[in-house]
């Protein structure tokens, strides 16, 4: 796979290359000084026009946008063509021969990429096309300190016949969970946290019952968009289980700002670790103490980290690259996983394999559901599936057993018999139903349609909507930092007045640029001074809702003559009446703040 991607990672590191180098210098870099690079686009101002067009045509083939990127790269060639008939000198021939081959390259790629869809009909994969060529830069810092020392000698110690079934296991796992994380926009690293989690054990459970690779509770499975209940459990599902654990990752970093802090927080919850934090009055996942397990969890993860980017250095061997493939293939009915066998001319025991999540013998009613079935098969599979006369695949609707119903009404009442029932449901002769119990009844393919079945929502959950408190932290300049959600009405000027921060500061200390969108949703940190009337949105929760005071309009208070002291010692709030002719520039000046 490293070697099909390398191309894709170099045309889309150019792309964002090209964000920030000048023309100037990216000629002067091949061999021209500044000033000839210069004098080479003011006489050829064509050539910035087609290095954006390349920029763009770099963009689409990136994004997965071919056919966008096949017309800009014809219409570019055009162009260029255009240009040379002009006979222009040697150092713009040079540039237009380096365009030519980029684009030239790209189309090539493309034509490849046509021509393995042609042999091999687009099945739904596991994993979009973005996820597979999107490059994470940020790696996780390893902190190396005494308990991740410990953990480093018990993995080589006692440990060791588990931590080198878990990296065989990574070479399993790798090639689907590294490019999801990458695909969500976390860390490639955070696959480890799998690793401590279950071993990479799709069937692991816990003493407290999260199950899954992942080691998901039921709860924030299903805020996470995993589907739990008496047909599946989507938790053993490698990739809606992946996808899921990545968006929460993604949620508590985005809260906390730090990966010990965000790991911290999936061990042991985020509120628990925001009381820490409120309580300790610090940030610093090392300076803070936790339940036992939790302060052992992180370096665990370390450790476990640095054993895992370099398997040798610690006396392991490499994991051996023996990667698990398969097709995902959509299911919209009931169907016997006997049946998904049949048509992906596999066995059953294979089917289950990769589906740990199925609980029962077949897919569940009124469930759009992603099956995975050996790599290869997903089209033949489909094809067959769909072929079948409707009439011989099996199909039948949920019966909740009320208290007094027998089988013999039951049966009536869906113009079965009772044989039929007993058969589908493996329902011994003696054995009776009882009220709660839910039956598996046989019908002539009567389900209710596609269009009120629930679809996988794994891939873009809704974040929770309950707040997460913690409490302010002093800076170096006495001022305080807090983390703000932006709701659907706020603009960046309305949260610079609503703070009594400058546009510029709030743009600094987010690290955005002037033309950045702010949508509902994003966080923001927020530096206030301590006795400012925006002292009071500290207590704004995670979701940006007022926890205990309303902050929507932070007004002066009316003071003595001698000005209004805060309680804590800091500036004064005074009132001050506009005169004719005075601007906000004017007044600041005057009391020395900023705008």
């Amino acid at each position: 796979m490293k070697a099909k991607t390398l191309p894709v990672i170099l045309f889309a590191c150019a792309f964002l290359l090209s964000a920030w180098l000048s023309p100037v210098r990216a000629l002067g870099s091949s061999g021209g000084d500044a000033g000839q690079a210069e004098d080479i686009y003011r006489g050829s101002p064509q050539l910035l026009l087609f290095e954006q067009k390349l920029d763009r045509v770099s963009a689409y083939f990136f994004f997965g946008e071919f056919e966008l990127a096949a017309f800009s790269a014809n219409d570019l060639l055009q162009a260029i063509a255009g240009l040379e008939a002009t006979s222009p000198g040697a150092a713009v021939c040079e540039r237009l021969e380096y365009l030519e081959g980029r684009a030239l390259c790209i189309l090539q790629r493309m034509s490849n990429d046509e021509m393995d869809r042609e042999t091999s009909p687009h099945i739904a994969t596991l994993i979009d096309s973005v996820a597979l060529n999107t490059v994470v830069e940020e790696e996780i810092e390893i902190e190396y300190n005494l308990k991740t020392e410990h953990w480093l000698n018990y993995f080589q110690g006692t440990g060791r016949k588990h931590f080198s079934r878990w990296l065989t296991r990574v070479g399993s796992f790798r090639d689907i969970i590294e490019p999801i994380l990458a695909d969500v926009g976390i860390p490639r690293d955070l696959l480890y946290l799998a690793v401590i989690e279950s071993g990479l054990n799709l069937s692991a459970k816990s003493y407290m019952k999260a199950i899954g690779p992942w080691q998901f509770m039921t709860g924030t499975g299903k805020v996470f968009g995993l589907r739990i209940n008496w047909w599946l459990d989507e938790r053993k599902d490698i990739v809606a289980a992946t996808y899921a654990a990545a968006n929460y990752l993604k949620y508590l970093y985005d809260l906390f700002g730090s990966w010990p802090l965000a790991l911290a927080a999936y061990n042991s919850g985020e509120h628990r670790v925001a009381r820490a934090i409120t309580n300790q009055r610090t940030m610093d996942y090392w300076q803070l103490r936790l339940p036992a397990q939790t302060t052992w969890f992180v370096p665990k993860f370390m450790a476990a980290l640095a054993i895992g980017r370099d398997p040798e250095a610690y006396g392991f061997e490499k994991p051996p690259a023996d990667p698990l493939e398969f097709d995902i293939i959509e299911i919209e009915r009931p169907t016997d996983l006997r049946k998904i066998a049949e048509a992906a001319d596999c066995s059953l025991s294979e089917i289950k394999e990769l589906n740990p999540h199925f609980k029962k013998w077949c897919t569940p009613p009124d469930m759009v559901v992603e099956v995975k079935v050996p790599k290869g098969a997903g089209a033949q599979c489909s094809e067959r599936l769909a072929a079948m006369k409707r009439d011989k695949l099996e199909s039948f609707v949920q019966h909740k057993v009320k208290k007094g119903e027998t089988l013999s009404g039951i049966a009536a009442q869906h113009e079965v018999t009772i044989k039929e029932i007993r058969n589908f449901n493996e329902i011994a002769a003696a054995q009776t139903i009882r009220a709660g119990n839910i039956l598996l009844i046989p019908t002539k393919d009567t389900v209710r349609p596609a269009r009120v079945a629930s679809r996988p929502s794994y891939r873009n959950p809704e974040l929770p909507r309950d707040g997460v408190s913690f409490p302010l932290l002093s800076q170096a300049d006495g001022g305080k930092q807090i983390r703000y959600v932006v709701k659907n009405d706020d603009t960046i000027v309305k949260i610079a007045e609503r703070f009594h921060a400058g546009l510029a500061q709030i743009r600094e200390w987010n690290d955005l640029a002037y033309d950045s969108v702010l949508r509902p949703g994003d966080t923001l940190r927020i530096r206030i001074a301590s006795s400012s009337g925006a002292e009071r949105a500290a207590s704004m929760s995670f979701s940006g809702r007022p926890a205990e005071k309303d902050v929507s309009s932070p007004a002066i208070e009316t003071p003595s003559d001698e000005g209004d002291s805060s309680p804590n010692g800091g500036a004064r709030r005074i009132t001050h009446v506009v005169r004719k002719g005075e601007t906000l520039s004017s007044i600041g000046r005057l009391y020395k703040v900023g705008l």
